[in-house]
């Protein structure tokens, strides 16, 4: 019998191709995850995970994957991401027999621990493929209050997350934790910041479906917590083309594809890549990770703090795998093209006006 593991640690390693220096300064997302296919069929082949920092991990910093519930350490495959002679990250390659194809669904997370430090930790989600259900592309919201301490949401905030599933599917229900159930329609209400929670979608016989992680703000959207003076203060940054200001910081989180303090620049492309991996000094993208793409088509990244996951920009879905359609560009495609002209749906505009 296969014997079931919580905590995976590396025994293989990747090299990857591109070591020349980057001309731009690499977007800081510290440690994320990003995941190759986030929605998984019964059929499916192999998925990958990958676990990168932005800047090289020193020789006893130990990085891990671990699973709610454990996964089956037969079917686990895990490595080091090497670029020259640096390590940035980790990787995790899942397969499963069919008959355990359900042991892949859930929450995955990844932890970077410097020798006498605290962990970094990361989060990421697979979940089934099913025509019973439509979650949207949603994996994650952040919610914000109204004021310091307030037990109401701001009005800029995510209230509801929606999804659709099929009409006369009435065994679904929404989970908190544990188990407790929040309600049974198809739009999970919040209405407070102690909603925050790891959400479920289950089926009243079969388990959980799918999972959606909300997470609180300490602060309304404009303002930031300052942890030396444990009060929120106002933001002086803004952040754009869909970038999130971090919890604790007055800074941004940036999207795949975009860089600076404020995310007004985007990465200039290589090749047929849009993309360079978030990683100093490389010009690693997307294509050169075991089971990756040139375009990151089903990637999903997972940056952490309230910018939480999202498909690359460019593309949408439960899978990240539609392309934007004419005039729609960004994280989610929501955004529309300037004027209504037709434009990137990477970056919105000629990529030359964004190169710093």
């Amino acid at each position: 019998m296969a014997r079931f593991i919580a905590s995976l640690s590396v025994v293989l390693i990747i090299f990857l191709r591109h070591k020349v220096s980057a001309p731009f300064p690499p977007p800081d997302q510290g440690f994320h995850l990003i995941s190759n296919t986030p929605e998984r069929g019964k059929n499916s082949d192999a998925f990958y995970l990958y676990a990168l920092n932005t800047y090289p991990l020193e020789e006893d910093d130990r990085v891990e994957f671990e699973k709610d519930g454990g996964l089956p350490s037969d079917i686990v495959q895990t490595g080091d991401i090497m670029v020259g002679d640096f390590r940035y990250g980790c990787y995790m390659r899942v397969h499963a027999p069919n008959q355990m194809k359900s042991v892949r669904y859930g929450r995955y997370k990844a932890s970077l621990t410097p020798p006498g430090m605290d962990p970094s930790r990361a989060y990421s989600f697979i979940k089934p493929q099913t025509d019973k259900l439509d979650t949207q592309g949603v994996y994650t919201a952040a919610i914000y209050p109204l004021e310091v301490g307030s037990t109401k949401l701001h009005a800029d905030s995510v209230t509801d997350i929606g999804v659709a599933w099929r009409p006369g599917c009435q065994n679904l229900v929404w989970c908190k934790g544990k188990g407790r159930i929040k309600n049974t329609g198809p739009r999970l209400k919040l209405s407070c910041p102690e909603d925050a929670g790891l959400y479920s979608i289950r089926r009243k016989r079969r388990g959980t479906f799918v999972q959606i992680l909300v997470t609180a703000a300490n602060c309304p959207p404009d303002m930031y917590w300052n942890e030396g003076n444990s009060m929120c203060e106002a933001r002086d940054v803004t952040c754009l083309n869909d970038g999130v200001g971090r919890n604790n910081e007055d800074t941004c989180i940036c999207p795949p594809f975009f860089i600076d303090e404020d995310c007004y620049f985007s990465v200039p492309p290589i090749g047929d890549s849009p993309y360079i991996l978030a990683i100093q000094g490389t010009t690693v993208t997307c294509g050169d990770l075991p089971g990756g793409n040139e375009k990151c088509k089903g990637f999903l990244f997972c940056y952490m703090d309230l910018y939480g996951c999202s498909c690359a920009p460019g593309w949408y879905g439960n899978n990240c795998d539609r392309p934007c359609q004419k005039g729609k560009w960004g994280v989610n495609c929501k955004n529309a093209c300037p004027d209504g002209s037709d434009c990137s749906r990477f970056f919105g505009v000629e990529q030359e006006t964004r190169i710093p």
